[in-house]
């Protein structure tokens, strides 16, 4: 048998270390499944929809720091991916979708060729950053290298290689997959003589850290400049776990919270490390601007001063501008120790508020879940009532690659996300636990993944909070409009859904009900759902129960 183009990818997924793919097999792409398979070295999970296995792509690609890789179709299987994609390029996530396409003869023919989609191209460059598509097999080669250096190069981006049918099948000259060429941003020696200089004169600062540290591998850098400086550690979303959250110098996820913004208003500077600033819902974080002089470091010169005016910006991959700093500060005194425990009192009532809030049932729940997720289980949140009051801030994180969640905010990803990581936990550790809280509207998206935690028996827990719709928005809708509308969508029991598709579980209605399961879960070797009937539970603050007549199906 001779060596093919789909050979080819399959040699290069395996040179790269990827050791799991996600995929729907088709016409336009079984050549590359069947070479992935007989060469025996990347294992096909097969996903039930082309944008739940983007999703999991990039769970897994965030689990491991490595890219994750989803093989599509051409046509509607390639548009199916467009939504991962899209929150994979959001999030800076090295997400790489394979994709097939029409013979070359006919591409671009008009001659209604099955599948073909003349616009895939432009398509696929509107959320990745870059697309290849070769027009001969000596280009097959050079194209999918060239997407897999730029997915690693600078700013972590998604990209997407589309293969012709006949040149997968085409006979190919083996070819070389090196380690990714990427470019060294190494901190400007001047530019960082003067942020050492900035830091040094201070005595009262304060560090953000972002999504960029963890990506950089700059955890360890980070945590010995905070403590060089003894200064307080603001974390972003995506920067959770670049700095345990049980480390004395670390505040978490709370930026955008007004009581610590006016406890560290007073400092001199703010030192933030690989962070887009992003402003959130209704502009948020652009009102909250960095107190002092804001000391910007960011691998991507575009992020630079983009949100809020930086007063020294340096170009650089935070691990290597962290160390640099460590290695250049000389002399530098310990921040002002009335300011830190001003810092450390803000953080206490920040989240003694935000636990009251919970109501005691959740915070309960909530303590239990992370006594029994291992300290480096992976925590995966979609965007969800109980992510927004809890799992995004209050759940302590503890390493880097552990916390994940939609970065764009989006419904649904849960789910797929969740499966990814705890596939690519199996490739890091043998299968440490991943534990998913999600929403039940937002669960229904990608329900169907079930079947593919129960086929692979991933090492999956679901707990899904069921208050019969979308409770984010329900609660919004109340606030602004004194009603609500469209939000209600039935009560799913999906203990039996979850069953039906070979996985287990139970629904829950007290706290002794959720502990019995979480153990089980827990001890489960496979998936295994737990459904939160919210309605037997005590409220938290920012969640609206539907009214009793919206809890059944109505009729047209």
């Amino acid at each position: 048998m001779s060596y093919t183009g789909a050979d080819l990818i399959a040699d290069g997924l395996a040179a790269f270390g990827i050791k799991h793919v996600f995929g729907i097999v088709s016409i336009h792409n079984m050549p590359i499944f069947d070479a992935i398979n007989r060469l025996g070295k990347t294992r096909i999970i097969d996903v039930r929809h082309e944008q739940a296995g983007t999703h999991a792509a990039d769970g897994y690609a965030r689990a491991t720091g490595n890219m994750g890789v989803m093989i599509a179709s051409t046509g509607p299987g390639t548009t199916n991916t467009v939504t991962g994609l899209y929150e994979a390029r959001y999030a800076s996530s090295k997400v790489l979708v394979i994709t097939g396409q029409a013979e070359k003869g006919f591409y671009g023919k008009g001659l209604s060729y099955v599948h073909e989609a003349e616009n895939q191209l432009p398509m696929l460059r509107s959320v990745a950053r870059r697309v290849e598509s070769p027009r001969h097999i000596d280009q097959l080669a050079t194209a999918f290298n060239t997407v897999v250096n730029d997915m690693f190069d600078g700013r972590n981006a998604p990209g997407a290689l589309e293969i012709p049918i006949d040149l997968q099948y085409a006979e190919a000259a083996t070819a070389e997959f090196p380690v990714p060429l990427v470019s060294v941003f190494a901190p400007d020696e001047k530019k960082l003589t003067e942020l050492c200089e900035r830091l040094t004169r201070a005595s009262r600062r304060v560090i953000i850290a972002g999504g960029g540290v963890i990506a950089a591998g700059g955890s360890a850098a980070l945590i010995r400049l905070a403590e060089r400086l003894d200064a307080p550690v603001i974390t972003t979303v995506d920067g959770r776990g670049s700095i345990p959250e049980d480390h004395e110098l670390c505040i978490g996820n709370y930026y955008q919270s007004a009581g610590i913004y006016s406890a560290i208003k007073n400092a001199e500077v703010t030192l933030a490390i690989g962070t887009k600033f992003a402003v959130g819902v209704e502009a948020q974080g652009a009102r909250f601007k960095p107190p002092g002089d804001l000391l910007q470091i960011d691998i991507d010169p575009n992020m630079i001063g983009r949100t809020h005016r930086a007063d020294i910006g340096v170009v650089a991959d935070a691990r290597l501008a962290l160390e640099a700093l460590g290695e250049t500060l000389d002399g530098v005194s310990p921040n002002d120790a009335q300011f830190n425990q001003t810092v450390w009192e803000a953080r206490d009532g920040v989240h003694a508020a935000m636990r009251k809030r919970l109501g005691p049932d959740y915070a309960t729940m909530m303590d239990m879940m992370r006594a029994k997720l291992p300290r480096n289980g992976i925590w995966v949140r979609d965007s969800t009532i109980a992510a927004y009051n809890f799992g995004n801030q209050l759940f302590p994180i503890y390493e880097p690659h552990t916390s994940i969640n939609p970065s764009s905010g989006a419904i649904g990803p849960g789910l797929p996300m969740a499966l990814g990581a705890a596939i690519a936990s199996t490739a890091i550790s043998g299968g440490r636990k991943t534990l998913l809280i999600h929403g039940d509207g937002g669960f229904m998206f990608h329900a169907t993944e079930l079947a593919t935690a129960a086929q692979y028996q991933v090492p999956l827990v679901i707990v899904v909070f069921n208050d019969s719709g979308y409770g984010v928005l329900r609660w919004l809708q109340d606030a602004r409009f004194g009603r609500i509308n469209e939000t209600d969508l039935g009560k799913m029991d999906f203990t039996m859904m979850a069953e039906s598709m070979g996985v287990p579980g139970q629904r829950v209605q007290n706290i002794e009900g959720f502990e019995t399961a979480l153990d089980l879960a827990m001890e489960t070797d496979g998936p295994y759902l737990i459904d939160v009937d919210m309605e037997h539970f005590a409220p938290m603050e920012i969640s609206i129960m539907p009214k009793k007549k919206t809890a059944s199906v109505h009729s047209l």
